[in-house]
């Protein structure tokens, strides 16, 4: 005699996936923390050349490291918000189909 199984919402090999999604999303939001920390580093750099420097190349140079920094930590927070966008919406699924 077969026993019915009971459907428990989604599959465990879909839940898999999903989980395997929510794992590089995590991955990837790491990588664009680092890259938000470099930025930073940019500018604390640059701030450092801008005062203890005075001549005007490097003054040049320190603006310029500025600059790189903080279109690194804007692009940065543009891909984290991206990133924790994707998470949410994994998250509301996995959590609908449970």
């Amino acid at each position: 005699m077969k026993k019915k199984r009971a459907k428990r919402g989604i599959s465990l090999s879909k839940k898999q996936i999903i989980l395997t999604e929510e794992q590089t999303i995590l991955s990837k939001e790491r990588t664009t923390l680092s890259f938000m920390r470099t930025g930073l580093a940019f500018i604390a750099v640059g701030i450092a050349v801008l005062n203890f420097l005075t001549e005007l190349i490097f003054h040049v140079i320190g603006w310029v490291l500025i600059l790189i920094g903080f279109v690194e930590v804007i692009e940065s927070y543009r891909r984290l918000t991206h990133h924790s966008k994707k998470l949410n919406k994994i998250k509301k699924e996995l959590g609908e189909k449970l």
